[in-house]
């Protein structure tokens, strides 16, 4: 794909921790796509959201999010905490359940994209359907990036 869009080859620019300029995108940003796998490495994305600041760091490479959620059918939620809704801490087992985001600031055409381990997380029930959740997670890499406008062009 690189190829034919005639886009460079570079290293690899991910930082082995929580960058600083990821973590200023990641405080401005509203909404974070968040992915996880299930049992069977099968990868399942949700959109978490609220107000800007719902997500950041909290310690070194390490954010927390709290966000209102969909209780019912939020499959990324359903793989983290399970079916616990009495607002106890779900401590990660082992080395963590794999999380992946991404965070996009449209306005500045820039993103920012982390991956880490699930540390603990909570989920309290609000109302029928919806909760609130609490994630902690140790961002073991990250990846903020400006978005070039790729213009595509015909080959014929």
């Amino acid at each position: 794909m690189h190829e034919w869009l005639r886009v460079p080859e570079h290293d690899n620019p991910t930082s082995p921790f929580l960058a600083p300029y990821a973590a200023n995108l990641l405080v401005r940003s509203p909404l974070v796509a968040i992915g996880t796998l299930d049992a069977e490495d099968r990868p399942w994305t949700t959109v978490w959201g609220g107000e800007a600041g719902f997500s950041q760091p909290v310690a070194q490479s390490i954010i927390g999010m709290k966000a209102t959620v969909d209780r019912t059918y939020d499959p990324v939620l359903q793989r983290l905490l399970g079916e616990n809704e009495d607002g106890a801490v779900v401590r990660a087992e082992g080395a963590g359940k794999m999380v992946g985001g991404l965070a996009i600031d449209l306005e500045s055409r820039s993103r920012v994209k982390l991956y880490g381990r699930m540390i603990a997380g909570a989920l309290s029930a609000t109302e029928k359907d919806i909760g609130e959740v609490q994630l902690v997670v140790k961002i073991e890499q990250s990846l903020g990036k400006y978005l070039h406008n790729l213009q595509l062009r015909n080959k014929s």
